[in-house]
């Protein structure tokens, strides 16, 4: 057997490995993997911090980016880790590659989702007053961490690299690309949906702030389904709707 002929029957084990209809369990070991690290985290920069006599509230933002960072830069390696074998890096790189015929898919379906989630947000105006909001709790909290100009880069490393590819493994791999082989896929892409929304609803004073996100994460996975759950389409849409989002940001400090 020729060393291109073994290379390739590798590649499409590794291949039907991740297509494969048995429910993947230790990749949900990430969860409880990712939430400890990020505590741990920060109670080990918060601890440091204190022990330099340097004020807290100073530094809140810098921990608060540093452990991200960090806790997503973990939880990216613990998963390679247990995927090695499997051809990981391989795959996902075959998966980028494949996204080529689909620039015009994630640049139309970008476009419609800033629409709708303008059209939303002009209709919540019309709500009662005691519901309406002016800016989502979550997009006012990240505002702030734009606050400090020699943050920008970490916080683009955060934001724009690793965010994309921290939620999607967990919201789209886990949620509907494993669990929607026990539950259906169709349960497990609207639990994906209404989960993301959730989880941006930190610090709300308003109900309804949730529906940009929930037509942000039904983008996403409009875009990750039509293109046969291709991890990699999910992350370079989220990808680039946080790109363009730290541009207006940074533009507009």
């Amino acid at each position: 057997m020729s060393s291109k002929t073994s290379q390739n029957t590798i590649h499409n084990e590794a291949d039907n490995y991740w297509q494969r209809s048995n429910l993947v369990k230790r990749d949900f070991w990430l969860i409880p993997i990712y939430l400890i690290a990020t505590n741990i985290l920060v109670l080990l920069l918060v601890y440091l911090v204190t022990q330099f006599n340097v004020d807290f509230i100073e530094l809140e933002h810098p921990i608060y980016i540093i452990s991200s960072i960090l806790s997503s830069v973990i939880l990216l390696y613990i998963f390679y880790l247990m995927h090695r074998k499997h051809q990981i890096i391989n795959i996902a790189l075959q998966r980028f590659r494949q996204l080529k015929p689909y620039t015009m898919l994630f640049v139309s379906t970008y476009i419609a989702s800033t629409i709708l989630i303008y059209i939303y947000e002009w209709l919540t105006t019309f709500l009662p007053e005691s519901l309406q909001y002016s800016e989502t709790q979550n997009q006012m909290e990240l505002l702030s961490l734009f606050d400090n100009p020699w943050l920008l880069p970490l916080l683009f490393i955060d934001i724009v690299i690793l965010t994309p590819f921290v939620e999607e493994m967990l919201f789209r791999h886990l949620l509907i690309h494993e669990l929607g082989k026990k539950f259906t896929y169709t349960l497990m892409t609207i639990i994906s949906i209404v989960v993301f929304g959730c989880l941006h609803m930190t610090g709300a004073q308003s109900p309804f702030e949730i529906g940009s996100y929930l037509i942000l994460g039904g983008s996403i996975v409009f875009v990750y389904l039509i293109t046969g759950k291709n991890l990699a389409a999910a992350v370079t849409f989220h990808m680039l709707n946080n790109l363009v989002a730290f541009i207006l940001i940074v533009v507009t400090l």
